[in-house]
Formats: structure tokens, C-alpha cells, sequence
């Protein structure tokens, strides 16, 4: 990471900390290492970004692996994984399967994330400095999701709505709720932590939900008519 430059912010308002402090356990850091797309991309995850460091939660590794614990184990019944339970349920199962090469870059500030797919397309999910430095534990759980529907072939299909905080005006949002885009998913999944998260706390829980009404506020078109 000797190009990149980042501040790493309160560990204990991201969830860093508490999630951190679990992580750290050969166990976790192999499981999610070989299930989130990380095996194979050693060269993506290391010179600073934390391969060598897996616990060291001010690195982007570990912050990724505390998201990735978030995903896993924060339904009451996490071994439940169907796909007629809640998103809280079935979420990690759905980033299992639609992303399998999950990448660390710098970024030029542009952008969290980035989704490639299609033919002739080398398929993958970069993840940027923000991803890791600008959002929270949750806020990166949401990020995998909305990138994941992505992968899952969904892109987005309408312009910002005028004021939104992503920018009036732009492509990048979603048309309504009922198309069940990447800034649904993102948000449906933080509903259903802040209503039901297990193997958390109240504070993460608010953060997830102050994010979802974000999102449900400014990423699509046609707003959908209620808040969390």
C-alpha cells in the first residue's frame, strides 16, 4: 500500500474494535479468506494492505474480515441460510455465490466499489480506500451485497433523484424498490440487522439503519415510500 494514503478513523464508532476483537482467530481468518472470493488474490491483499497482518484492524484486510463475520454470523440462527428466510439469513450465502474474486486496490476516490462482469471481462469485485476507511462494519457488509447483485446480473437503471447525496441528476440509482436492484439489497440487508442483528450492539445497530435510510432516501428514482 506504499501509493495509497488513508486515515484510519474511530475504531470504536466503525464497529472495528468489537468486531476485531473476534476475528482474530486462525479459524475465522481461514474461513473467510477461502469463502469470500480472497483465495488467490494473495498480490491484491498484501504490501500494506494486511495479508501479513490479518488482525490489524487499522489494514484493509482485517476491516474486510470484519464485515465478512458481520455477513456470517449476525442472524440469530446463522446456519439457517435459505432463501425463504430473511436477507439477514441468506445474505453471506448470496456474496458466496456471486462473488469469487474480491480484490483490494487504492482507487482514485471515484468510487467504494466496482463490479466487472460480462464477456471477455476478467470477473471480479475491487474494493476501494473508502470501502475500508470511509464506511463502518455494517456500511462494508452492505457494500459486498449491493456489489454482489451486481455480479448477480443487476445493474443499475435510473439517474439520482434531484438532491440525492449520491449526486442529483447521475446515473448509478435504482428505478424503484420493486426492481430489486444492488441499492435494494444493500438496504433490505441493513434493515434487517438493525431490526434483528444478532452478536452486536445497539450502536451498530443505529448505524445500520441511519445507512439504510440513507440509501432508501437518495438511491432511487421513484422514493419508495417509507423509512426503517
Amino acid at each position: 500500500m506504499a501509493s495509497c494514503s488513508y486515515t484510519v478513523p474511530d475504531k470504536n464508532a466503525s464497529g472495528d474494535n468489537l468486531y476485531g476483537s473476534i476475528i482474530c482467530n486462525q479459524a475465522y481468518i481461514d474461513y473467510f479468506w477461502n469463502t469470500y472470493g480472497f483465495s488467490g488474490n494473495k498480490d491484491y491483499w498484501d504490501d500494506g494492505f494486511g495479508w501479513e497482518d490479518p488482525c490489524n484492524t487499522d489494514k484493509p484486510l482485517a476491516r474486510a474480515f470484519n464485515a465478512c463475520y458481520l455477513l456470517t454470523y449476525s442472524a440469530e440462527d446463522f446456519s439457517n441460510e435459505s432463501w425463504d428466510a430473511p436477507i439477514l439469513n441468506w445474505g453471506r450465502r448470496y456474496v458466496r455465490n456471486n462473488i469469487d474474486d474480491l480484490r483490494s486496490l487504492c482507487g482514485d476516490g471515484s468510487a467504494i466499489a466496482r463490479a466487472y462482469s460480462g464477456i471477455f471481462v476478467d470477473d471480479r469485485v475491487e474494493v476501494y480506500l473508502g470501502f475500508f476507511y470511509s464506511k463502518d462494519v455494517p456500511g462494508r457488509a452492505e457494500t459486498l451485497i449491493h456489489e454482489a447483485r451486481h455480479m448477480g446480473g443487476k445493474s443499475h437503471n435510473a439517474n439520482f433523484p434531484a438532491g440525492s447525496v449520491f449526486g442529483g441528476g447521475k446515473s448509478g440509482a435504482d428505478s424503484s424498490w420493486g426492481y430489486e436492484g444492488a441499492w435494494m439489497y444493500g438496504a433490505l440487508y441493513l434493515w434487517w440487522f438493525y431490526a434483528a442483528g444478532a452478536r452486536t450492539t445497539s450502536a451498530m445497530k443505529q448505524r445500520a439503519r441511519q445507512r439504510g435510510n440513507l440509501v432508501i432516501d437518495n438511491a432511487f428514482a421513484t422514493h419508495p415510500g417509507f423509512s426503517i
